[in-house]
């Protein structure tokens, strides 16, 4: 656990056993959003920006549409992206590498994101050197509460990270593709893989004492939309008790979210803020959009469960995200409900509201939002809908 961690939580009193401390809060809001970096494939690091095809652009300038939806008690972007001040550090031999400044996390930070799991297959881009300069540079991050998934040793990328989140005790961790380097060098860090450690890592992140628990998972193939029946299986049998969200990333394309039983699960956030990626408009109206998830939990009792969900189909990407708005965004919206529906009858279904955006509410939902929501009718362009995501896309060019 990271230094900063420990301090925090000795700061606040624990939950009461068994559950949410009495004057915990009655709403929480967690956002989540997807694969996050900031800086071009190869590109030099400077602390004056990040690189877009050779420009140097600021985090400032590229926040500024989706500010708005980064408020929230807990903000969680997937970090794919090694975090250093250096340039002398050697690359391995991968098609696409990718290192951000810690400048620049600072101003992600400062942006409202305040959780940075750190678990994908960009993690080990610059090798054990730059995987222990992300570690370090984000334990120094003292308004950074929590970016698990790498370590020195396989139980420190293991363990998850735990801390106080105005009264509840919530606990993450994180796991992607492409890891290794474990048990590493002195000064460097290692990260577990998700096709080999799962079971393991959602099992030590089940067993933490914790109101609400979190699992980073980065995996499966890239432009996919629909996820696979192995991935369903583990994920729908990982984490079984209590609150849990498991955010799922790596496809650069949104997937359909589930809720079973108090488990929320959301099987693929897409590309939130990344300058090492394409411009997704190229793509089919099934790929051609992120996902932001505000998610809204309400304490009843000692428990906290999932009230709704708000689901924000999101634009631009690669340079500057913004939220589709008006007929775009609902389209988007019924494209989730398309995928929704594959999941089975746990699969969450949105309405689409005026702005783009699609709202989900458990049935006895207090929240004012909720009053008259019904799941929405079958899309009149689901057919359309079907076709996109029926499709065998790879990879095009950056």
């Amino acid at each position: 656990m990271k230094a900063g961690l420990i301090i925090a939580a000795a700061l606040f009193a624990l939950p009461i056993a068994g559950g949410a401390r009495a004057d915990a809060p009655e709403r929480l809001t967690l956002v989540f959003a997807g694969d996050t970096g900031f800086n071009g494939p190869s590109a030099a690091v400077s602390p004056h920006g990040g690189f877009k095809r050779g420009k140097l652009v600021r985090v400032e300038e590229t926040v500024t549409k989706v500010a708005p939806l980064l408020r929230g008690d807990l903000v969680f972007a997937n970090l794919e992206t090694v975090v250093t001040a250096r340039n002398d550090i050697p690359a391995r031999a991968k098609m696409f590498v990718f290192r951000t400044h810690p400048a620049h996390v600072r101003a992600l930070a400062a942006s409202g994101i305040n959780v940075f799991p750190a678990a994908n297959n960009h993690a080990m881009d610059f090798g054990g050197v730059g995987a222990g300069e992300t570690l370090r540079a984000l334990q120094a991050m003292p308004e950074v509460l929590a970016a698990p998934g790498l370590g020195e040793t396989r139980e420190e990328a293991m363990r998850p990270h735990v801390f106080d989140l105005r009264g509840a005790r919530v606990a993450i961790s994180a796991i992607g593709n492409g890891g290794g380097g474990l048990p590493a060098r002195e000064g460097n860090a290692g990260m577990l893989r998700e096709d080999r450690d799962f079971g393991a890592v959602a099992a030590r992140l089940a067993a933490e004492a914790a109101d609400i628990r979190i699992l980073s998972v980065h995996y499966g193939p890239e432009f996919e939309p629909k996820a696979g029946a192995a991935d369903k299986a583990r994920f729908r049998a990982a984490l079984p008790r209590g609150a849990a969200i498991i955010a799922g990333h790596h496809h650069h394309v949104a997937r359909g979210i589930e809720l079973d039983g108090e488990k929320l699960i959301l099987y693929g956030l897409g590309n939130f803020l990344h300058l090492g990626t394409q411009d997704m408009r190229r793509f089919d109206i099934c790929r051609d959009f992120g996902l932001l998830a505000r998610v809204g939990l309400v304490r009843r009792g000692e428990k906290y469960k999932v009230e709704t969900v708000e689901a924000v189909p999101l634009t631009m990407m690669h340079i500057a995200p913004e939220p589709m708005r008006g007929e775009a965004g609902r389209l988007r919206v019924d494209v989730l409900n398309h995928l929704g529906t594959r999941l089975g009858e746990k699969g969450l279904r949105f309405a689409p509201q005026a702005d783009g955006s699609g709202l989900w509410c458990v049935g006895d939902a207090t929240d004012e939002r909720c009053a008259g929501w019904r799941a929405p009718e079958a899309s009149a362009r689901e057919a359309e809908i079907a076709a996109a995501c029926g499709k065998n896309v790879r990879r095009g060019s950056l």
